[in-house]
């Protein structure tokens, strides 16, 4: 994180993207940040957009990595009428206690 030029904050996200088909497919995943501009990438580093899109709301609460994997799992299991186009966990300010955290995790849909 400390080698990302233009950072905004220290939010992670992590993106989910490239979908060979749906969830069961292959798909790309990949940590970063949010930047004020790409004019800098350093090398071994990738710059990824998260489209603008819309997306549904999901929250996890509790112990990391669990809490999101239980919210990976609802997710998979509704009928939601996904757009498959980039999904991503925002794990900002309230997502620093490994034990007691709050993620955001962002669906696009149609």
């Amino acid at each position: 994180m400390a080698q990302i030029p233009h950072k905004i904050s220290w939010e992670v996200y992590c993106v989910y993207t490239d979908y060979e088909s749906d969830w069961k497919g292959s798909y790309t995943c990949f940590l970063g940040c949010k930047v004020s501009s790409i004019s800098e990438i350093p090398n071994g580093f990738v710059h990824k957009t998260i489209p603008s899109t819309k997306y549904m709301r999901f929250e996890s609460k509790g112990k990391l990595p669990d809490a999101v994997l239980e919210t990976w799992e609802r997710i998979w299991k509704t009928d939601l009428n996904r757009a498959y186009l980039a999904d991503f966990d925002l794990y900002g300010k309230n997502a620093q206690d490994p034990s007691d955290a709050l993620v955001e995790t962002f669906v696009s849909i149609k």
